[in-house]
């Protein structure tokens, strides 16, 4: 009579193993695998009235979507030129035209700091930073980075943008 009520337990400890070790190492959730890296270039130019230029910050950098569809991360490299100020950098999504209106959603403002992280070099000859981030939003169709740079003019005090769009493959 031990010997089959020992089987009993030893069946049912093993299949209670058998089921414990089944839930400790389930398969979890595969992260999105990370698609092609694009580069992108913003440059921030004030034309005047009379057709000089002066370029008032730039930004160079990269940027790479999941396949999964709902994240992204970037680093971009902002440099401050001949603006007043440091460039100001915004992050958006679904970036497009509704009617005659430009809209977007924006997840991020980057107000960049006086102080230099990155030695300048050409084109670049004031502070400069560098702005890292990954972000998810559900179904999103494009990435946007927008650019502010500002400069006094015979008009006054005035802020200029320059963006980039990039589509998402996914």
């Amino acid at each position: 009579m031990k010997t089959p009520l020992r089987r009993r337990v030893t069946g049912t400890l093993a299949a209670g193993a058998a089921v414990l070790s089944g839930l400790l190492v389930a398969p979890t959730p595969a992260h999105a695998a990370w698609g092609t890296t694009y580069n992108l270039s913003i440059q921030v130019t004030y034309r005047s009235p009379v057709g000089s230029t002066l370029q008032l910050g730039r930004a160079d950098g990269w940027v790479q979507f999941d396949d999964g569809g709902d994240t992204f991360h970037y680093s971009l490299t902002v440099c401050r030129q001949s603006g007043y100020t440091t460039p100001d950098l915004q992050v958006a999504v679904n970036a497009g035209w509704a009617g005659q209106t430009w809209q977007h959603t924006s997840l991020e403002y980057f107000s960049l700091p006086y102080t230099s992280t990155v030695t300048p070099t050409a084109p670049c000859y004031g502070d400069t930073n560098t702005v890292t981030g990954q972000d998810t939003y559900a179904n999103f169709s494009n990435v946007e980075f927008v650019l502010y740079g500002d400069t006094f003019t015979s008009s006054g005090y005035t802020t200029l943008s320059q963006n980039y769009v990039g589509v998402s493959p996914y």
